[in-house]
């Protein structure tokens, strides 16, 4: 043999005829992006049907049907989808959600108890032009989390002291419904000496009233938000610690806490409070709520109107005092490696489905009404914002209905609460914030609707409303 020929078959032997290939693929696996989105709702917005709606149609997105405003999917540069998150220590119940939305009948899923997560991996063609010299194909790594709504209000607890935590409970207090729901329990505060040592149980037992409190006021007709220690209502995995031994100090806050004995009551729950904070709550934040890049914030508008302003009121505070714990601003690339920043943010204001197509609109601005001041300080920040409503899984279809000879728009679904089949003309959404008169005159009765079944096949875009145009909002730069 021939020395060339000898040399040739070592070059090919050792693989070096492949080289372009091998340097083409180690550049694509180069640019590969990971995306945390963060999906933040209070108790019972939609976030694990959001999150359940998402990955069903992301994972069929190289079809390219049920997302039409999804530029990437539509234009078909979705190559294949993949869910990874059977490597998670805690994966999101993706199968047994889709599992409960097809089957007869249908049923939402249960109320999240514990975190979970989920991974997709995108695989896409990149955009005809200079990013094509960088590789053809790339990968977008979607990360997400699900938990327990009443988690995320916890958030504001690390930058507040037992003293402000109690301060800020106490004007919560002093106004409606919780006055008056809380009564007795405020009450036997009035009787007790904080600082004196504490009868053995009486902690506890005082703990179990807060927590039937909490509970109560977040169930109609209250449906209020800004509920604290969130894991006395989800406990999960401590259920049953003396971590949750925990509520405010709403009557009588001690003039002198330095004299209380170590066995008081004060003593007892200022050292309950540190430890939540620091063993549950910190945590909770460092593990998962620190580095996200895009945030998607999910709003019951429709819940507020039918409970009424006490409800309204408590849930834009909620919203105003939540977003806080997030951190804004523009991401440089440095930035985005090591410490990144949430850089675009959409509320959305969740059942669209539940109003006509024409009240879309309305929902749009009565959600920015909700959200003005949580929005113009993200804004402050350099920060994209919009509002949109959505129907992450739609569960009414449009019907006509003739009244006085005129037609007019209705829904046709099955009710959640007995499962009855109606048609009826929801109501209107305001476009400005509701008068006095408004909220007490009964004026607002939405109707919560169960879902219709899911095919197991290929989703159309009828089953969602405006999803895709929140997926390419969050996500459509990025491809």
């Amino acid at each position: 043999m021939s020395i060339p020929n000898k040399l040739g078959g070592l070059i090919r032997q050792s693989g070096l005829t492949d080289w372009p290939e091998q340097l083409k693929m180690s550049v694509e696996r180069g640019m590969e992006q990971r995306v945390r989105l963060a999906v933040t709702g209070l108790s019972r917005s939609g976030k694990t049907v959001f999150i359940s709606a998402l990955a069903r149609h992301l994972l069929q997105s190289e079809q390219g049907r049920s997302l039409p405003f999804f530029a990437a999917a539509s234009e078909g540069r979705i190559v294949a989808t993949r869910d990874l998150s059977t490597e998670s220590p805690s994966p999101f119940p993706l199968q047994q959600c889709l599992a409960g939305l097809q089957a007869s009948p249908p049923h939402w899923p249960n109320s999240t108890e514990a975190l979970s997560e989920i991974r997709l991996a995108l695989r896409y063609r990149r955009k005809p032009g200079l990013g094509r010299a960088l590789g053809e194909h790339s990968t977008l790594y979607l990360d997400l989390i699900d938990y327990p709504g009443e988690w995320l209000l916890d958030l504001p607890m690390l930058t507040l002291s037992f003293e402000q935590w109690c301060k800020q409970q106490q004007a919560l207090f002093a106004s409606t419904p919780r006055t008056e729901v809380a009564a007795d329990w405020i009450a036997q505060q009035s009787g007790i000496d904080w600082l004196a040592p504490a009868p053995e149980g009486l902690r506890q037992q005082l703990t179990e009233r807060y927590r039937s409190l909490l509970q109560q006021l977040r169930e109609p007709p209250y449906n209020l938000s800004l509920l604290q220690p969130g894991r006395l209502l989800m406990p999960a995995e401590l259920a049953g610690s003396p971590l949750l031994d925990l509520f405010p100090i709403i009557q009588n806050w001690p003039e002198a806490p330095e004299n209380a004995d170590t066995n008081s009551l004060f003593t007892q729950l200022q050292q309950a409070y540190n430890d939540y904070c620091e063993q549950v709550v910190r945590p909770f934040y460092r593990n998962h709520f620190r580095h996200f890049d895009r945030q998607i914030v999910l709003v019951d508008c429709l819940k507020t109107l039918n409970s009424g302003e006490s409800c309204f009121n408590d849930m834009q505070l909620a919203l105003t005092t939540l977003l806080h714990s997030f951190q804004y601003g523009r991401n440089s690339l440095f930035r985005r490696l090591f410490r990144p920043r949430i850089n675009r943010v959409l509320f959305a204001a969740t059942k669209a489905d539940h109003v006509t197509a024409n009240q879309h609109h309305n929902l749009d601005q009565f959600l920015r009404l909700m959200i003005e001041a949580a929005q113009r300080e993200i804004r402050f920040e350099q920060v994209e914002t919009r509002c949109l409503a959505l129907s992450s899984l739609r569960a009414t279809e449009a019907a006509q209905a003739r009244l006085d000879g005129q037609h007019l728009s209705c829904l046709r679904g099955h009710r959640k609460d007995t499962g009855e089949e109606i048609a009826l003309f929801p109501g209107e959404v305001p476009t400005e914030l509701p008068r006095a008169e408004d909220w007490n005159s009964d004026r607002f009765r939405f109707v919560d609707f169960a879902p219709r079944p899911l095919p197991a096949g290929p989703l159309r875009p009828e089953h969602h409303i405006r999803l895709d145009q929140a997926i390419e909002y969050l996500l459509g730069d990025l491809f």
